[in-house]
């Protein structure tokens, strides 16, 4: 059995749907209500009824958001507005993109991998909730399809692939060229044979990673597991048993990893004055004139263990950790490389250790944006913000081969891949 193969994707008509840049979606788990709204009345068929759909006051076992997407997706298909590619694809796909006035064209493919290879040789680096988990399947048994891919970063130092990625992106026109919040996403089918079998012939020994998409990595086994054990016919187990990739190679370049910023909620009434009196202990503090300098400032430090601090009214500080010694002794029960993540130092050894401040869920919020970071504490819901610079990815790689798994939120890697590219329908 190949580790990956090609698949007949169920891809948007546009002779039916028109404008392709009304009916993608951003993935489920960066949707808000108030996008939710927008996209249910961007276009009709948006992807967000499959993806995302309403929940009703009025829902019951019968009706609700997972039986909607169901009809919604027999309707579409029934009626032409999704269809299903008459070869075994691989798709190509391309997000274009500027970021600290760099431009950055990240292109991968879109294949299905073996969930039995893929429990080997695909490393994850991040915990999961159950919620999530549970949202998803209950999706999943109900369509019976792959919505978006998960994302898998894959090491290739002579860069095979991406030569026959670009070959065929300079020699084809792409199904899909829309743009997106200034992000350009295309998309290209590969059906040569010869091309899929130098694919796989390179994926076979290459190691990988998630990057995103644990969850739905997780889902796709435990839906694959249940079929199993059911009397379905044996086509839908066979096809249940690889799940929809996008692999990406890990070229740094070629990649954006973004922080997710923390709000502590409840800070057990600690003042100002009392938390920088703490941390002061174990960290130099250099107080900054802005956000701007501040982040700015973090960026140059990268390699360094460093924070942003605010705490309302303008005033932003800068947190060097002054020894490694203290977060050693602290967090126990883990391997070097784990405790030398920013991420880890922030949760464990300033929010508990230092702060005494709790770090479940519920009582931490993360936030994409610094300005909006900020803004939360201007406006007083929070009493404190703390700024991180982004998960590098040789940690994330590191973190992985040592099968251990990093804080959640730990890696935010940008631009999210669309939903609605292309479907695997079991």
């Amino acid at each position: 059995m190949p580790y990956i193969k090609p698949f007949r994707g169920v891809v948007y008509n546009k002779k039916k749907v028109g404008n392709l840049s009304k009916v993608v979606s951003p993935p489920y788990d960066i949707i808000p209500k108030e996008m939710q709204e927008e996209l249910y009345r961007a276009h009709p068929n948006n992807f967000v009824r499959l993806e995302l759909g309403k929940i009703e006051p009025s829902d019951n076992v019968a009706d609700n958001r997972y039986t909607r997407a169901k009809k919604f997706m027999d309707e579409w298909l029934k009626d032409n507005i999704l269809t299903k590619d008459d070869k075994e694809s691989i798709y190509i796909y391309s997000q274009k993109y500027k970021t600290d006035g760099k431009t950055i064209d990240r292109i991968g493919f879109i294949a299905l991998m073996s969930l039995e290879e893929g429990k080997k040789k695909v490393l994850p680096h991040e915990n999961t909730l159950m919620a999530p988990k549970v949202d998803r399947l209950d999706l999943m048994r109900s369509i019976n399809a792959n919505l978006s891919p998960i994302y898998v970063l894959y090491d290739d130092k002579s860069h095979a692939i991406l030569k026959i990625l670009k070959k065929v992106c300079s020699q084809k026109n792409p199904y899909i060229d829309i743009m997106i919040e200034g992000i350009r996403n295309r998309a290209w089918r590969i059906d040569s044979p010869v091309a899929i079998k130098r694919i796989q012939k390179v994926m076979r020994g290459a190691n990988t990673f998630i990057a995103d998409g644990h969850h739905r990595f997780e889902v796709t086994r435990m839906y694959s597991r249940e079929l199993e054990g059911k009397d379905v016919p044996q086509a839908l187990k066979e096809s249940s048993r690889h799940a929809m990739v996008y692999f990406v190679e890990s070229k740094e370049d070629m990649l954006t990893v973004l922080p997710a910023h923390r709000l502590p909620k409840d800070i057990g009434g600690l003042k100002k004055d009392e938390m920088l009196g703490r941390l002061e202990k174990f960290f130099t503090i250099e107080k900054a004139p802005s956000l701007n300098a501040m982040m700015s400032k973090l960026g140059k430090l990268n390699k360094a263990h460093v924070f942003g601090a605010y705490f309302g009214h303008g005033q932003f500080y800068i947190l060097k950790l002054k020894s490694m010694r203290p977060v050693e002794n602290a967090i126990k029960d883990k391997p070097g490389d784990w405790k030398k993540l920013d991420v880890a130092i922030l949760h464990l050894f300033i929010f508990q250790h230092v702060l005494g401040i709790r770090d479940e869920d519920d009582n931490v919020e993360f936030v994409k944006s610094p300005a909006e970071t900020a803004k939360f504490v201007d406006r007083g819901d929070f009493k404190a913000a703390f700024f991180l610079n982004p998960t590098r990815v040789d940690q994330i790689k590191r973190i992985a081969k040592l099968g251990e798994k990093m804080p959640r939120k730990a890696t935010y890697f940008y631009p999210k891949p669309l939903s609605g590219i292309v479907v695997n329908k079991f």
